[in-house]
């Protein structure tokens, strides 16, 4: 993989990470607790488990330079003889 790829990769599990945030927050707000207690309370244990499982995927990027990896990869120096 690419920096690029890698760059998108984490760019959307972050985004991932932002809406679920969002869909949380809106259940909050705009689902009348009265009534639908035990489901709200299902939701946001779901959101909330997989909001912390894309925080830990999260963690796991390692930024990469990809020329150190070619430089570590070049054969040996062979001197010419005088």
């Amino acid at each position: 993989m690419s920096n690029r790829h890698n760059v998108l990769s984490y760019l959307a599990t972050l985004a991932a990470i932002v809406i679920m945030t969002i869909v949380a927050a809106v259940i909050c707000v705009v689902v009348e607790p009265d009534t639908h207690l035990p489901q709200i309370v299902a939701a946001l244990g779901f959101i909330g488990a997989a909001v912390t499982g894309l925080i830990g995927v999260i963690g796991t990027f390692k930024a990469r330079d990809n020329s150190e990896q070619m430089i570590a990869k070049l054969p040996p120096v062979q001197e010419e003889a005088r």
